[in-house]
């Protein structure tokens, strides 16, 4: 199982499982009564929203935002695209499987439960920010990765963009339109009566105070609530008289749905249709969703309820005529939907909680979310890597495989062909995070390039990343590459190379300290007798230390095999001095140190590789004794 899997997995387990306590407690809590005298401004609304619709998209948002400031329309875009893959695509085939299966959920399960489950998506936050893929860890996940090209990812985004926010506005300005029609001639309920209902009401939903605003609409023919804000939502009444039991039915009705924030749940499955308009069955789920809301609403209202009562409730549903429009709620909705609910209503018959389901349900969108990624606008590594600089112009400095934790050195057989292999490759920019270290197989390369310092990073899930340490705050380049990283290609190119470490002592300090002594040339023989250069000579590779008396020697440790005896030259920076050390005085890896102010180093040495090579190296250090040395 690979890690990223293994924490979906956990993070799946985690939240379903509070999903599911969730559900359970609010049912539940639902069944309880109070007493009459207890102050219901002290506890818990006893109708509460069973799942937060609101998280999504204000999560979506903000992160799209902070894209655009960050790193512009280009970052942006590229969220934008990731966020179509790996959430709303979901989103679109979770719906689409919903559908299939809802009109078996409802004859089994809980109308509050199969409501639910139309909000579970809007969990998916998680998944966005939290549990973003990876494509490849090794033996692990794979995705599916789409290659298109730059021009066409860019007009397919134009006209989803386009659509989506077309019908978002049309979704809300039709809402607002709605509203200032309803409550254009509406005026605050006064009448005794139907406040002390209302208050009855509320009191019985145990909510204390509220900001929702009790209305008489003479445009209305239904009951209904209507606005996404609390300090903005009414509950608006039609011009016509009701009995004092068919106002407690209404009124119930309506403070369930605000208690359980319905019309945002609404808010959310316009949201979600906007993102996903291309799918024709994504309006159909948005207008079977807002059917569920109305079921476990009734349902909810007629909790031991004696039959009389659900007649009565089932006879005021038949008399009101429906008129749902933008994020509101009514008493009687479409006439499609209400023989279902009349029969549910009479006939509700035995059904599971189902909450179990609910975390149940949101653990497999967890797990199985993300296996899609686009690549597209595939350029060269000239272009991308190294801004068209001629290949001359730029030289390669340091490498470091991470996967290499023995301290080994690398260097490079042919420094041109290596450039020619990073600017032939097509690089591509990826929807997903990439993640160069990890388990996966890596290497850097560190570049001296026109205008400062080029890293360049190979990864083994098809990954590299480029910075450009110049640049302030060194931002990374990510690309995903179309084919597989030639790691056969590149171990003939990028081979080890033998170390020297210098060890010296320090006043002071119990434990002695180390550096990495320079290579002034080395050749590498291969098994089959191939020689190799790997350095040519270059005077200004020694490596210094300073110390400043106390140590009289330094200890050389080679981090391969010596096939022979060393040899150690020492002399003096101008020259004046030079020595040759003796076998007898090199005896343990000491290395004596001239009492001079500096010395030069040079250490010659035949080694021995893993692989059977051979190598002539020669090493260089420099000490300089410091201020107050003796």
């Amino acid at each position: 199982m690979s890690t990223t899997l293994a924490f979906r997995l956990i993070l799946g387990l985690v939240v379903g499982g509070v999903l599911t306590f969730s559900v359970w407690d609010r049912s539940y809590t639902e069944l309880e009564e109070r007493p009459a005298d207890e102050d219901v401004r002290t506890g818990r609304p006893r109708f509460r929203s069973f799942a937060d619709a609101g998280m999504l998209p204000t999560m979506l948002v903000m992160y799209l935002v902070i894209s655009l400031a960050i790193g512009g329309r280009e970052m942006a875009m590229q969220y934008l695209l990731g966020l179509l893959l790996r959430v709303f695509l979901l989103i679109g085939v979770y719906y689409v499987l919903l559908l299939a299966v809802m009109p078996l959920l409802r004859r089994h399960i809980s109308a509050r439960v199969c409501a639910v489950l139309w909000l579970l998506p809007g969990y998916l936050y998680f998944l966005a920010q939290v549990s973003s893929v990876q494509r490849a860890d090794p033996g692990g996940e794979r995705m599916l990765v789409l290659h298109a090209s730059g021009t066409l990812v860019t007009v397919l985004l134009a006209v989803w963009a386009a659509g989506a926010i077309g019908v978002f506005a049309w979704k809300i300005i039709s809402h607002l339109r709605f509203r200032r029609r309803v409550l254009k001639d509406a005026v605050v309920v006064t009448d005794e009566q139907t406040l002390a209902v209302w208050q009855a009401e509320l009191t019985r939903a145990w909510i204390g105070k509220t900001k929702w605003t009790l209305v008489r609409a003479p445009q209305l023919t239904t009951p209904l609530s209507i606005g996404l804000f609390q300090k903005t939502t009414c509950v608006a009444l039609p011009a016509r008289s009701y009995t004092p039991e068919e106002l407690s039915l209404i009124l119930r009705h309506e403070i369930i749905h605000l208690s359980r924030r319905d019309p945002a749940s609404k808010f959310f499955m316009v949201f979600c249709t906007a993102m996903c308009w291309f799918n024709p069955l994504m309006w159909v789920a948005m207008r079977k969703s807002a059917d569920d809301f109305e079921l476990s609403c009734d349902e909810s209202v007629l909790l031991a309820q004696p039959q009389p009562v659900r007649r009565q409730y089932a006879e005021l549903l038949l008399r009101t005529a429906g008129d749902e429009r933008g994020f509101t709620t009514c008493l009687s909705a479409t006439a499609s939907a209400l023989r279902y609910r009349l029969k549910n209503i009479m006939a509700p018959g035995k059904k599971h909680t189902g909450a179990l389901l609910v975390g149940l349900t949101f653990l497999m969108l967890m797990l199985c979310a993300g296996h899609v990624a686009l690549a597209y606008d595939a350029q060269p590594g000239a272009a991308r890597i190294f801004d068209g600089w001629p290949p001359e112009d730029v030289s390669l400095r340091y490498v470091y495989p991470w996967n290499d934790d023995r301290g080994t050195e690398f260097g490079c057989t042919d420094e041109a062909a290596l450039k020619d292999y990073l600017a032939a490759l097509q690089l591509e920019t990826y929807t997903e995070a990439l993640d160069r270290y990890g388990d996966v197989r890596s290497l850097q390369l560190l570049f001296d390039a026109p205008e400062g310092t080029l890293s360049v990073t190979l990864a083994d899930n098809q990954s590299i990343h480029v910075t450009r340490l110049w640049l302030k705050n060194a931002p990374s380049e990510s690309y995903y590459l179309a084919e597989p990283i030639d790691w056969k290609l590149l171990d003939r190119l990028i081979v080890p190379r033998p170390v020297l470490r210098v060890w010296f002592s320090v006043p002071g300090q119990d434990e002695d300290s180390c550096f990495m002594a320079g290579v002034y040339s080395m050749t590498q023989t291969l098994p089959d007798g191939t020689v190799q250069v790997l350095q040519e000579p270059d005077a200004g590779n020694y490596s210094a230390f300073g110390e400043t008396g106390g140590g009289r020697t330094v200890r050389l440790e080679f981090g391969q095999t010596l096939l022979e005896p060393y040899t150690v030259t020492c002399q003096t920076p101008d020259g004046s001095e030079r020595r040759i050390f003796t076998q007898d005085e090199l005896r343990g890896g000491r290395v004596p140190l001239l009492p001079g102010e500096s010395a030069n180093y040079t250490v010659v040495a035949r080694l021995q590789g893993e692989d059977g090579s051979t190598y002539d190296a020669v090493f260089c250090f420099r000490y300089d004794r410091l201020a107050g040395g003796t």
